[in-house]
């Protein structure tokens, strides 16, 4: 039995266990039960909420474009099956510019703040260490200046032989070394969801009511809409 105040783990079958048989290569000390519970709450916020958050916009936007819609569930339909009978990530390739799309227009961190370790100047502007910056996704994934037709929903953009895209004017994850660590396994996440929920149903809106984007920690509709899903 593990002493008051400790946690061990076997053999690491799940995240958690992952976590609790992690060691600090330099120490060789694991995580205190708090810091456990800190990595556990960020893990349900930062991959449970922002997921969810994305595939509702991406469901959205398809039941407002028919067309792109139909051509999600092709492809899932079409594209061969990998060893859970489920479609291979790879062959997703529009079923993911869906998504990276969704993410462009809705991005679920509408705002990412960092800390300036040193003084720097950006521009006309003058950075002080310690200074807190913003930068916003949001605004970024929809400057004219950065996109043609910025709000529109334009999966093509996205596809494969598509324009270069600025790595610095799409950061749906974040960039640098505080990059979001769930970012692939996310993308593929919903990717699949999404494939195989088109593939199975066909999705509409059944009101006219339009819905607008809150920030409120991410992205949220202001309201829960109801959609007509009907089986393919």
């Amino acid at each position: 039995m593990a002493e008051r105040g400790q946690l061990q783990a076997e053999s690491p079958r799940d995240l958690l266990g992952v976590l609790l048989a992690a060691r600090d290569p330099e120490s060789g000390q694991a995580f205190t039960p708090a810091q456990v519970r800190d990595q556990v709450a960020t893990m349900i916020l930062a991959g449970h909420e922002t997921t969810t958050d994305a595939l509702f916009w991406a469901l959205y936007l398809l039941a407002l474009a028919p067309e792109a819609q139909e051509r999600v569930a092709d492809e899932a339909a079409s594209v061969p099956p990998d060893g859970s009978g489920g479609p291979q990530p790879s062959h997703l390739s529009y079923t993911r510019a869906v998504l990276e799309e969704a993410l462009r227009l809705y991005p679920p961190a509408f705002l990412l703040v960092r800390m300036a370790r040193r003084a720097d100047r950006i521009g006309d502007l003058d950075i002080k260490a310690g200074d807190v910056l913003a930068i916003a996704p949001w605004v970024l994934h929809r400057h004219a200046k950065l996109w043609e037709d910025p709000a529109a929903f334009v999966p093509e953009r996205f596809l494969p032989g598509a324009s270069a895209i600025d790595r610095f004017a799409y950061l749906p994850f974040g960039v640098g070394p505080r990059i979001c660590i769930g970012a692939h396994f996310a993308l593929t996440e919903a990717m699949l969801v999404l494939a195989e929920f088109v593939r199975a149903f066909r999705i509409e809106l059944a009101e006219s009511r339009p819905v607008l984007p809150v920030g409120a920690v991410t992205t949220r509709p202001d309201h829960a809409p109801l959609f007509r899903v009907q089986k393919r």
